[in-house]
């Protein structure tokens, strides 16, 4: 069995805007990027999809979450990839789907 590899936490103090950033290609595979958790001492701010320059039929791009740090705590940021069919798919999360963040 693969052991899967975690990024290094994210340390962020209070009034900080951090953004995570993860590769993405919603217009060929089907599968959007979708904030699925996320602790206490973050707002969600906004997100963006950026598409890989030239852009290209099938090419992929990247989906880039921001967040605001507003109170000391930490915890998990995770995300899912969903495909919206009948019956929905929802993929467990990759490496790049799962942040810790802490809050100073």
């Amino acid at each position: 069995m693969q052991k899967l590899e975690l990024l290094p936490p994210i340390n962020a103090k209070i009034g900080d805007i951090f953004e995570i950033s993860i590769p993405s290609n919603p217009a060929s595979t089907g599968y959007n990027c979708l904030l699925s958790e996320m602790p206490h001492c973050v707002y969600f701010v906004e997100s963006t999809y950026v598409p890989d320059e030239p852009i290209r039929p099938g090419s992929g791009g990247t989906s880039k979450f921001k967040f605001l740090a507003v109170k000391k705590g930490d915890g998990k940021i995770i995300f899912h990839s969903v495909r919206f069919s009948h019956p929905p798919e929802i993929l467990e999360p990759t490496p790049m789907q799962q942040r810790f963040v802490i809050v100073e």
